[in-house]
């Protein structure tokens, strides 16, 4: 190895990008608390992301496109620095 302390490095700051995910993670579910919306049901497969849910008294559901979803966060991702 070269340059171990590069390694070490962007271990360290995958580590802070995984708190920071979690955080967000935990501030999007209190938010949907607050907003009275649930997930009843979430089915994925290789092509999207079925999820049926509940908000306030009503049911509805959503399909998400799995590759609009990978490219928008792989996008993210390399615009913060994750990926290259």
């Amino acid at each position: 190895m070269k340059r171990p302390t590069a390694l070490l490095r962007r271990l360290l700051i995958a580590e802070e990008i995984q708190a920071h995910v979690t955080r967000e993670i935990t501030n999007i579910k209190a938010q949907m608390k607050t907003e009275k919306l649930k997930i009843i049901d979430r089915k994925d497969n290789q092509d999207d992301v079925w999820i049926q849910y509940q908000c306030d008294n009503e049911y509805d559901e959503a399909v998400f496109m799995r590759k609009m979803l990978d490219a928008e966060s792989s996008s993210r991702a390399k615009r913060t620095g994750i990926l290259s």
